[in-house]
This record gives C-alpha cells, structure tokens and sequence, in this order.
C-alpha cells in the first residue's frame, strides 16, 4: 500500500514539473483566443467546385476592405472555415458577395459574428468567474473547517484547496496551450464552462479528504502523531475518490472517442481537468496539510 504522505516530496516534484511547464509553454506561445474573446466573424463555407485553399487566400490578399489578414483553415469534407476581423454587417455582405463572385459559388454552411467589445466582455467576466470563484471557494472551505483543532490553523484548509485549483487550472491551460501552437484549438467560452466545472469537482474531491481529516484529528490517540491522522484520511477516502473519478470519466471517454466534433475539445478540456483534479486531491492537498504543518512546528 502506498503511503502518500511519507512521499510527498515526489507528488510535490512532479506537480512541480508539470506546472512549470505549462506555465513555460503558456509564456512561449501565448492564449489562442477564439471567437468569443477577440470579436470577429465565422464563415464555413463549401464551394460548390474542387477549391484550393491559395484561391481563397489570394482573395483576402488584395482586399482593401480589411486591415488584418483572416485565418483560413480547412475543415472535413473540403469546406473552409474563415475568420475575419470586427466588421459591420454591410462590409461583410460585400466580401462574401466579392469572394462569391471572384472565387466561386459557395454556400454558407454556417456564420457566427460576435462583435469586439462583447469579446472583450466576456474575456473580462471569465477571468472574473474564475477568480471569484476561487475566492469563494477558500472563504467557504476556511468557514467550513474553522472548529478544527487550534493547532491546525483553519485557513490552511483553504490554502491547500485553492493551491490544488491552481494546479489543475494551470495543467489544463498548459495543454491547450500547447494544442493552440501546434493544431490550433482557440481557448472559448465552453472551454471556460469546462474549466468551471473541473474547479468544483476537484474541490469537491478535496472536501472529501480534508472532512476526514477534521473527523480524525478530532478522534486523534495520544499514540498518533498529525501525519498519520491525514494518512488515514487518505487511505479512507481513496476508493471513494477513485471510484467517483473513474464512473464520471467511463462517460466522458465515450463522448471523446465516439461524439460529435464540435464537442470534442470541450470533453477533452473535462476529461483532462477531472483526471488532474483527483490526482491534487490525493496526492497534493492532504501531503500539503503535513508540510505546512512541519513548516509551522520549526518555525515555532
């Protein structure tokens, strides 16, 4: 049986690696922000004729109704996905009646506007949920845990739930970071939904772990010392943890593999979040609670 506690410097090592490289790839490359945080248009469009994609993109070349170059992708099937700056809905009928004429005849599989300043509102309310969130998350969690034992300070509770959070929020940016530079996955608002929604299940999972502990150092023999006590309530919440995280992935598994693609990223977004989110429950939070209190106790 492995004992968590006692090898918390290899969790800590590895948590460590992990989230300095997405931090490391999310300065290299950057957020490939979709639709929804930059404003622009959308259009999928299929020609009705065998098209090329340098066809399409020597259009957009000569044309002086834009200021920056669109992003021209292809999708299944031979149709073009093409996005375009912030435009009034005039000038975007005179492209789209342009590119008919001097391209080819297309139809409009689908078209999506969202204009600059409602991108940068949401940009600006999914960095506020995010963070509010987790201020809530530590007010409720340190509330919650405040009739511990005094020579456990309450907000450490708080602490180890919120540094866990940052460590699956930055795991999964680091990723999507990364499939942003090389595939080119925007970050949009179902990938924030996603993001929430990793957020309560790892606290959720966490709670868990940090009830036991309260529970136990509530019930704590004189023979057993504070790192067996959160020991315990690891090993007593494990296949809880384990078999809550494994029923909710069987599911999101089946989507990734056998859904439709316009979910796919989304469902992947989850899946990474709630396979991280169960790892920093079990192996970050509760070794944390023992490290801080091994800091407190020297200190002292």
């Amino acid at each position: 049986m492995i004992n968590f506690t006692k090898r918390r410097k290899l969790w800590f090592t590895i948590s460590s690696v992990l989230v300095g490289l997405s931090i490391l790839t999310t300065l290299i490359f950057g957020f490939k922000l979709g639709l929804d945080f930059t404003g622009g248009a959308r259009w999928t469009v299929h020609f009705h004729e065998e098209m090329e994609r340098t066809n399409v993109e020597n259009f957009f070349e000569g044309l002086e109704l834009i200021t920056q170059d669109p992003q021209i992708q292809t999708a299944e099937g031979g149709d073009f996905l093409i996005t375009i700056e912030s435009l009034s809905d005039d000038t975007l009928q005179q492209i789209s009646d342009s590119m008919y004429e001097e391209v080819g005849a297309f139809d409009q599989i689908s078209y999506r506007k969202v204009d600059s300043t409602i991108g940068q509102s949401f940009k600006k309310k999914a960095v506020s949920a995010i963070f509010m969130a987790l201020f809530g998350i530590i007010l409720f969690v340190a509330f919650a845990f405040r009739k511990i034992p005094k020579s456990v300070n309450p907000w450490r509770f708080g602490a180890v739930a919120i540094i866990a959070l940052f460590h699956d929020v930055l795991i999964i940016l680091g990723v999507f970071t990364l499939l942003g530079a090389f595939t080119g996955v925007e970050l949009d608002l179902p990938f924030i939904t996603a993001l929430l929604a990793t957020l309560g299940f790892s606290v959720n999972d966490t709670i868990v772990i940090l009830d036991r502990v309260r529970e136990n150092l509530r019930l704590q023999k004189a023979t057993e010392s504070f790192e067996d006590s959160i020991e315990k309530s690891v090993q007593q919440t494990l296949a809880r943890s384990i078999n809550t995280s494994v029923s909710t992935l069987l599911p999101l598994l089946a989507l990734l593999f056998f859904g439709a693609n316009s979910i796919f990223f989304f469902v992947l977004a989850l899946t990474i979040g709630i396979a991280v989110g169960t790892y920093s429950s079990i192996f970050l939070a509760a070794p944390l609670l023992v490290s801080m209190k091994v800091w407190s106790d020297r200190r002292d």
